[in-house]
């Protein structure tokens, strides 16, 4: 165990009944957010005309393949891991899909213990809820299982809106990429940054789609 880890976590696609097929929880992990941060920042500088840079969000979904491949080609030069989850909502029971808190909470937990023990972890996840009870129920339940698996002795949890932070940005493209894979078989985005991507031999849950 060593030093500590910064963990950004963001999703592509849903947890509800309909919509898309696979739900992707995905996070980039680093020493340093600079790591993450210099990506969107050259992004905006280089590659944005001038309209665009006055956005305060890039979204990898509203973005052409230019922009997309530029992040992702930086992604799989920069120091990072990339660990993910791919779950194919035709075989979650439909109850869970009625508790989607609950099932999102068990997703990013199983995820968060991919990584490699550290001595501290600070988490970041894009801040969905403006229900306070929701947010702290899943700052709860993480730290405890994380520390029952021995994965960090410190765990610090902040939720962040995504447009005020660069590193979850560059997480929505990572993820956007893989769920671009398995709702669409395009596979061109994914393969830019598969070499990142440390648990493919186990990223995906209840689905059988390689």
């Amino acid at each position: 165990m060593n030093y500590t880890k910064y963990v950004f976590i963001d999703e592509s696609g849903d947890l509800g009944r309909y919509g898309t097929d696979y739900f992707v929880i995905a996070c980039v992990v680093v020493d340093d957010p600079k790591y993450l941060k210099r990506i969107m920042k050259r992004l905006r500088q280089r590659k944005l005309k001038k309209p665009l840079k006055k956005l305060p969000e890039i979204k990898a979904n509203a973005s052409n393949r230019v922009i997309r491949e530029y992040v992702l080609k930086m992604v799989a030069k920069s120091d990072c891991e990339i660990y993910a989850i791919v779950v194919d909502k035709s075989k979650i029971m439909p109850h869970l899909l009625e508790v989607k808190d609950r099932l999102y909470n068990f997703l990013c937990r199983i995820l968060l213990e991919e990584i490699e023990p550290t001595e501290s972890m600070v988490i970041t996840i894009d801040r969905k809820h403006t229900n306070t009870l929701i947010r702290e129920n899943f700052n709860e339940y993480i730290q405890y299982q994380l520390k029952i698996k021995n994965k960090a002795k410190k765990i610090e949890i902040r939720h962040v809106p995504s447009a005020s932070s660069q590193p979850l940005q560059v997480v929505d493209f990572v993820a956007w990429a893989i769920a671009r894979k398995y709702n669409h078989g395009d596979s061109s985005y994914y393969n830019l940054i598969e070499n990142k991507i440390k648990n493919k031999h186990r990223m995906e849950m209840w689905g059988d789609k390689n």
